[in-house]
């Protein structure tokens, strides 16, 4: 199987951009050997409903702290989040809520972490193609005429890039917070034994920005006829 990272479509019909936040969000972990913070930015669960956890103002704020705290309330958390999750730094939870404005595809990427879709063509997916995607409801005020009903789609993440994309040598995680640093390789490539075949969209887990759709994913986009976004694919190294 085949796997491509999203892309934002350019162009004038394309311009939708959110303005928002989700509910609640782990906050920021200091590490005291590598002084950095091994964040998840993109990593978000709009499905978790934190509402009835006790614990849920210490996640209403974003905020930075030791990285003891944070890891204090991610294990606290675990118990809420009923699937795998990394729940690394800054990861989010529960409806997303901002303003809007732009145009919109069917498919949008208003930050390139973000994926939104219409909801007319995410039933499109599911029903005549059989593609079966997790999507949440979003409050929106929109500032402008056009009021459109989106839809974010929350992405679990697995995969990681393979060792030998990174020139000169990926660098060693640390060994406190586990952290890889690093910039995006120019030409990532996927390490396969770290995929499944299970899973038709997603985000990596050791760059939770990425976001990979399958083949299938791809092609169900291309007979439909859906916009707003384009696919670049992206190599695979060993067998998934």
């Amino acid at each position: 199987m085949k796997f491509f990272e999203l892309h934002p479509a350019d162009g004038p019909r394309f311009t939708g951009y959110i303005n928002g936040v989700h509910k609640w969000g782990l906050p920021g972990g200091l590490c005291p050997v590598c002084h950095a913070s091994p964040g998840g930015l993109g990593e978000a669960y709009p499905s978790v409903d934190l509402s009835g956890w006790a614990h849920r103002q210490e996640l209403a704020e974003a905020r930075q702290v030791p990285l003891e705290e944070y890891e204090r309330l991610r294990d606290l958390l675990r118990s809420q989040v009923p699937f795998e999750a990394p729940l690394l730094p800054g990861a989010e939870f529960g409806t997303l809520s901002g303003k809007a404005s732009g145009k919109w595809g069917d498919l949008h990427l208003p930050d390139p972490w973000m994926l939104v879709m219409r909801r007319d063509a995410l039933k499109r997916m599911r029903d005549d193609q059989g593609i079966s995607l997790h999507a949440s409801n979003i409050d929106l005020r929109f500032l402008g005429r056009e009021e459109v009903d989106l839809l974010e789609l929350e992405l679990h993440c697995q995969g990681r890039l393979h060792d030998s994309c990174f020139p000169g040598g990926r660098e060693p995680p640390c060994e406190r917070c586990g952290r890889q640093g690093g910039r995006l390789p120019d030409a990532p490539m996927l390490d396969g034994r770290t995929l499944t075949t299970d899973s038709d969209l997603f985000r990596l887990r050791d760059y939770t920005t990425v976001i990979i759709a399958s083949e299938r994913f791809v092609d169900a986009v291309a007979r439909l006829g859906l916009e707003g976004v384009v696919f670049k694919e992206v190599p695979v190294v060993g067998p998934v």
